[in-house]
This record gives C-alpha cells, sequence and structure tokens, in this order.
C-alpha cells in the first residue's frame, strides 16, 4: 500500500513538472517574439491620440525579460512577467527605477509579426479585457513597430 501511495505521489509531482515545464517553454516562445527595439506607431489614451510628433522620441529596446523604455531625456528601466496561457495574453511590467520603482503594470498583449499592441488601464487597478484605448475605458492602447537593423 505505501509502494502504491508512494508511486501515486511520484507521478503527481512527474506530472507537475512537466506542466510548469512547458508554461515555461511558452514563456520562452513568448519572450523571443518582444526581442530588439521598437519604436512606438500609434498611442492612444482614453480616446485621445497621442499626436505622431509626440511618438518620435519614444522607443522601447527588449534584451530577455528586461526593457529599456526611452521618451528624450527620459528612461525607464524595468522588467517583464509574461502569462502566455491567459487570453489574451498578460504581462506584468515591474519597473526597475526611478520614481515608480517597484510599481507593476498590469498589461494585455499581442505580437503578431513585427507589430506590438498592448494595453493598460490608466488607474492600473485591474488588467484590460480587451483591446482598446476608447473614450470612456480608461485604457491606453499602444502600438509599436520593431526597428530592422
Amino acid at each position: 500500500m505505501r509502494f502504491v501511495l508512494a508511486a501515486a505521489l511520484l507521478f503527481t509531482c512527474s506530472l507537475a513538472l512537466l506542466a510548469a515545464d512547458e508554461v515555461s517553454q511558452a514563456e520562452k516562445q513568448e519572450i523571443a517574439k518582444w526581442q530588439g527595439t521598437w519604436k512606438a506607431i500609434s498611442m492612444t489614451h482614453d480616446g485621445e491620440e497621442t499626436p505622431k510628433k509626440k511618438l518620435e522620441p519614444i522607443k522601447l529596446t527588449v534584451e530577455g525579460d528586461n526593457y529599456h523604455f526611452q521618451n528624450g531625456d527620459f528612461h525607464e528601466r524595468g522588467t517583464y512577467r509574461f502569462y502566455p496561457e491567459k487570453d489574451p495574453k498578460a504581462l506584468d511590467i515591474v519597473v526597475g527605477e526611478g520614481a515608480d520603482k517597484g510599481k507593476v503594470y498590469l498589461v494585455i498583449y499581442k505580437v503578431e509579426g513585427d507589430e506590438l499592441t498592448i494595453c493598460l488601464e490608466s488607474a492600473n487597478e485591474k488588467r484590460p479585457t480587451e483591446f482598446s484605448g476608447e473614450a470612456g475605458t480608461g485604457c491606453v492602447l499602444e502600438v509599436w513597430r520593431r526597428q530592422k537593423h
């Protein structure tokens, strides 16, 4: 009887490890999609479109699960935590420096080729459930394009 219980426990633990490995593989695949330098091509905040001129200096560089956001003289670094099993796919942006160090932004995202779309709620109280920056949503919708070198 003890042998059967021990075998069942070992089997259950093995399944849990396999499931964890699958999730980490999914995360690795998502991280790979984010690599490189991205330029902002549109940003809409609660119905207000950011003028193209203001988007020009905005750049995002991703290496591994680390990011470097730049907007003119403003720089911010931090890390990403991916949740690719969610629908839509989810991301936590963890600020690593500056006044917002430690702050976590709750984001949804999609990557389609060299185009990245993210959406977050301005108040950052909950994760959005759809991609919208329309008036009344309280959300920011950002579209980025990967830069070719």
